[in-house]
């Protein structure tokens, strides 16, 4: 099994499945099992399945989980692997919406959402949009991965957080990201964002932290990104020729 990255040796008293692949750093794992552990979630939400890597936590940590993805593959190859989640197959602003009702309305307490689904910036912007609409009654972790990658991190910035309640802060490097550690030539991939949603508290904040903003910029400047970025006007005509095959 290829590993995303170097992540041994690894302390800790969860254990990984060695079997599943899991695409986040070592850092990244220790901050969501930590997260999980201090949490203990009652209900919790997922968005992007993939290879099941950040599953295998959520459904040890949490009484009951709803995974997301807009493949059918993940569901297929996962749900016998974990009796305390229910798949959800879609576009997930399609889903979000619905997931959350359900938990609601068995009087279910949805203490933690995982993103990490489409990497696009209105992919990102619309999955937080259908998040933040509802009116929370418990406390809620939201984190978003792949915080570091510019379109995921735009799609982050585009939100209209002032229109929402109940948010005590926002971070967009509660874990800081970097290159990608596979073959993706100066990417930048990796990196948690946070959002504490508080139903318990008077004011709203609108205010995006970007507590590593240096380190990104610096980061940035010596990407593939700087290139890309100038490109993306081009993606219409890609999908026009149809030349990603």
């Amino acid at each position: 099994m290829k590993s995303y990255d170097i992540s041994e040796p690894f302390y800790s008293n969860f254990s990984i499945n060695p079997e599943i692949e899991w695409q986040m750093s070592r850092a990244e794992k220790y901050c969501l099992i930590h997260l999980l552990e201090n949490i203990n979630p009652e209900y919790s939400i997922e968005i992007g399945t993939y290879k099941g890597g950040s599953l295998q936590v959520l459904s040890k940590y949490s009484k009951k989980v709803y995974s997301i993805d807009v493949d059918s593959e993940p569901k297929n190859k996962l749900q016998n692997l974990f009796k305390n989640v229910t798949f959800k197959v879609g576009k997930s602003h399609e889903i979000i919406h619905n997931v959350i009702n359900e938990i609601e309305s068995k009087n279910g307490k949805l203490n933690f959402i995982l993103v990490d689904g489409d990497h696009s910036k209105n992919g990102v912007k619309k999955d937080l949009e259908c998040i933040l609409s509802h009116n929370f009654k418990h406390p809620l972790t939201v984190i978003l991965h792949d915080s570091f990658n510019p379109q995921c991190r735009l799609g982050m910035k585009s939100v209209e957080y002032k229109k929402y309640n109940f948010i005590e802060h926002i971070d967009l490097d509660y874990i800081h990201g970097c290159f990608s550690p596979n073959k993706n030539y100066k990417e930048m991939w990796g990196g948690f964002a946070i959002i504490s949603i508080n139903p318990k508290i008077k004011k709203s904040s609108s205010k995006i932290n970007q507590s590593q903003e240096m380190l990104y910029n610096t980061i940035y400047r010596n990407s593939i990104h700087v290139i890309k970025d100038k490109l993306l006007f081009l993606k219409p005509f890609k999908k026009l020729f149809n030349l990603n095959k």
